[in-house]
């Protein structure tokens, strides 16, 4: 290394502190080229905050404290994260006891620890005294910051949390349902659906952020504009031109939703003495349960919201499957039904594959059935837009096949020979394959007209025989008597062959009463 030691001064400074074989590679790196320890020492020294080197080039000068400012603003976010970090930045991080069997040992701390860095930019704006369910669940003030918005405590001022800004795509003002007094929801997401992982990594990837006010403020509401210019709202007083003070500091690569009634409103009463709502002319959401949770499912322009609970999830129209599978809703009229969302599966896109993605399920249950009439008006309203983009062509789907009606007389074998194949393991032994259809169809009915004018001869002389019919018809039947009954006879049909078959029974029936008694009337 012949570089100035005053220009690597971080860099040898860190390399007998970190691990031998991150020591290895660092002095393998920095000795095969001159040029490699010069970008690890800035680099080290963006991170910790310092200048940059004397030899740096002009326009590397120009954005160092910018693009440091970012950089310090990322890590202190990011570092909330792991249970020591905030400790260890500060130079207090504990010693680790030895005895880390002992039964004594203190547990792990799980809930992210405080970031005291606010980083250098001013806020633009600033809810003060706000409580927030997401991504902190306590009273912060909430500021609008040129790359992030940070949630600080009140009191000691220290930074609770950190969301980049350009990770936030859409925020969403609602209408809270199911509170004793107005209020308003906000929420920002980051991914329009949920992580299925649970891990934290995993949650401070896709950041929620999601707080409410009452409607009508129940003590001062202090803002802050940019160039710290403070506003008071009075007790008493509206706390919606607070909140679109707020959106509208936010910036154009957010999509900004809002539910109305003109789109949907509820069909079930929910106002009343002890429930509020800050929507004057209805809801335009309705109750559902997400497996044991309950939320709010709202209908909008765009798609479908559930949410006011942290985990909040958004389908948008586009991202539903398909006009007829996109959204469904549960067969049946008692009072409650469920309504199941389709969103397509975006890592089988473009994947060559035998069959058709069929989609992520989201099955939302317990919705009330007076709601049905305008969920399905909604459906019907978008559902042509379900799967594809504003300015793509509509979809056309291929129509499901009908099962194709037999040619000429149909007959109960006809029905059995078109039916599955899996049904050809019950066909029984006697009967021939390669034999004609219609002399098998003349043969069995020759034959069960000849049984038929037997018995009719027979009948009022065998006793017996109607004996044991009377106690099979008292009782169950048995197989026996009854070869039909045994096991592997009747093949599996489906429900509607069966009703086809019976019908056509019925109808040949009806059929032979006719003929009988026009050859009487010639007999006569």
């Amino acid at each position: 290394m012949a570089t100035d030691a005053a220009d690597t001064q971080f860099l040898r400074s860190l390399i007998p502190s970190v691990p031998p074989e991150l020591a290895q590679g660092l002095r393998s790196i920095c000795s095969s080229n001159p040029e490699n320890e010069k970008f690890l020492e800035n680099f080290v020294r963006l991170l910790t905050g310092a200048e940059c080197t004397s030899d740096s080039s002009a326009p590397l000068r120009d954005q160092w404290s910018e693009c440091q400012s970012r950089t310090i603003q990322v890590l202190s976010g990011l570092l909330t994260s792991f249970p020591n970090a905030s400790d260890m930045a500060n130079g207090t991080l504990k010693r680790v006891r030895d005895d880390t069997s002992s039964e004594t040992t203190k547990r792990q701390r799980l809930s992210p620890q405080l970031s005291t860095v606010a980083g250098d930019e001013p806020a633009q704006f600033t809810l003060h005294a706000i409580s927030t369910t997401s991504p902190v669940r306590k009273k912060v003030d909430i500021s609008i910051r040129k790359s992030s918005i940070t949630f600080t405590n009140p009191t000691s001022g220290s930074v609770e949390a950190t969301v980049p800004m350009a990770s936030l795509r859409r925020v969403f003002l609602l209408p809270t349902r199911g509170k004793t007094k107005a209020h308003w929801t906000v929420v920002l997401l980051s991914n329009d659906a949920t992580e299925k992982s649970t891990s934290k990594g995993a949650a401070s990837d896709s950041p929620q952020i999601i707080f409410g006010l009452d409607a009508t403020t129940t003590a001062p509401l202090t803002i802050t504009k940019q160039g710290g210019e403070k506003e008071v709202i009075a007790k008493g007083g509206p706390a919606l031109p607070a909140i679109q003070s707020f959106l509208s500091n936010l910036p154009d690569s957010i999509k900004q939703h809002e539910p109305s009634t003109d789109i949907f409103k509820s069909s079930v009463n929910q106002f009343g003495s002890t429930v509020k709502s800050a929507s004057t002319t209805g809801v335009p959401g309705v109750e559902a349960y997400r497996a044991a949770k309950v939320g709010s499912l709202w209908f909008l322009k765009e798609g479908l919201l559930w949410g006011e609970s942290k985990p909040c999830e958004f389908w948008a129209l586009e991202d539903l499957l398909n006009p007829s599978d996109g959204v469904r809703l549960s067969p049946g009229s008692g009072r409650m039904f469920s309504i199941t969302l389709v969103r397509k599966d975006q890592d089988s896109e473009g994947a060559e594959e035998e069959e058709e993605s069929m989609g992520i399920e989201t099955e939302l249950s317990m919705i009330d059935s007076r709601e049905r009439d305008a969920i399905g008006d909604w459906i019907r309203k978008h559902q042509n837009m379900f799967g594809r983009r504003p300015g793509d062509a509509p979809i056309v789907e291929q129509p499901k096949a009908k099962p194709s009606l037999p040619s000429g007389p149909a007959t109960i074998r006809s029905l059995m020979l078109d039916s599955d194949s899996e049904d050809e393991d019950f066909v029984g032994s006697s009967s021939s394959g390669e034999g004609s259809g219609s002399d098998n169809d003349s043969e069995d009915s020759d034959q069960e007209d000849e049984e038929a004018e037997g018995s009719d001869g027979d009948g009022n002389d065998d006793g017996d025989s109607d004996a044991e019919m009377d106690v099979e018809a008292e009782g169950e039947l048995d197989p026996a008597h009854h070869p039909l009954l045994r096991s592997g006879a009747m093949p599996k049909l489906s429900k509607a062959v069966i009703e086809m078959a019976v019908g056509i029974v019925e109808d040949d029936l009806m059929g032979e009463n006719e003929e009988d008694e026009d050859e009487d009337e010639l007999d006569e």
